[in-house]
């Protein structure tokens, strides 16, 4: 008779440590799961994480833009808006993509934290904005494990009014650096398969 009710009473013990934070269980188990796709072995070519990197950045940048037009035209705090300071939106889009987005103006052709590279790549976009030349997106590869999106803002745009406004030519790009180790870590393997075939 003790042995039956010591069961029970073991049964319904082990029942309420496990029914117990089901929150926090399920919390946990999509973590978990997320863990295990980022951790799967994924086959990918470099043509794939540049057109991963393209769609990503066209995505990033158009949810980007209309954030910072939106905070713009209804603040006026443009100084902070203008650097990316006071959007925990565009904070967001950061970590989810694992990126850094910056908004780069004519002034940053003299930031030394950019690579001679991206500098030339903005010296042309202030190229063709002095020429009134189409502006168009592109993706630079710095070294074997950083690609940078790039995307200018139209002149007539808010951003460029308020951000730029004051520059012998008004010049906004959008700078999204990736690394590729994220980009590979992030990516759903099912997705791969896709752009496959």
């Amino acid at each position: 008779m003790f042995r039956y009710f010591f069961g029970i009473f073991s049964f319904l013990a082990l029942f309420l440590c496990f029914s117990c934070n089901t929150d926090r269980r399920v919390e946990g188990a999509k973590e978990a799961v997320e863990k295990m796709k980022s951790l799967q072995i994924k086959r990918v070519t470099p043509l794939q994480v540049a057109t991963i990197v393209d769609d990503w950045g066209g995505r990033i940048v158009k949810q980007s833009q209309q954030l910072l037009s939106s905070a713009l035209v209804k603040s006026t705090e443009t100084q902070a808006l203008c650097r990316l300071e006071k959007l925990p939106k565009i904070d967001s889009l950061e970590k989810l993509y694992a990126v850094e987005i910056r908004l780069l103006g004519a002034k940053d052709m003299q930031d030394q934290s950019l690579s001679e590279k991206e500098r030339e790549v903005l010296d042309a976009y202030l190229y063709n904005a002095e020429k009134k030349l189409p502006q168009g997106s592109n993706i630079q590869k710095l070294g074997d494990s950083v690609l940078i999106y790039n995307a200018a803002v139209a002149s007539d745009d808010v951003i460029c009014e308020q951000c730029f406004g004051a520059d012998a030519t008004k010049l906004a790009v959008w700078h999204v650096k990736f690394r590729k180790n994220e980009v590979i870590r992030k990516v759903n393997a099912k997705s791969l398969l896709k752009k496959q075939k």
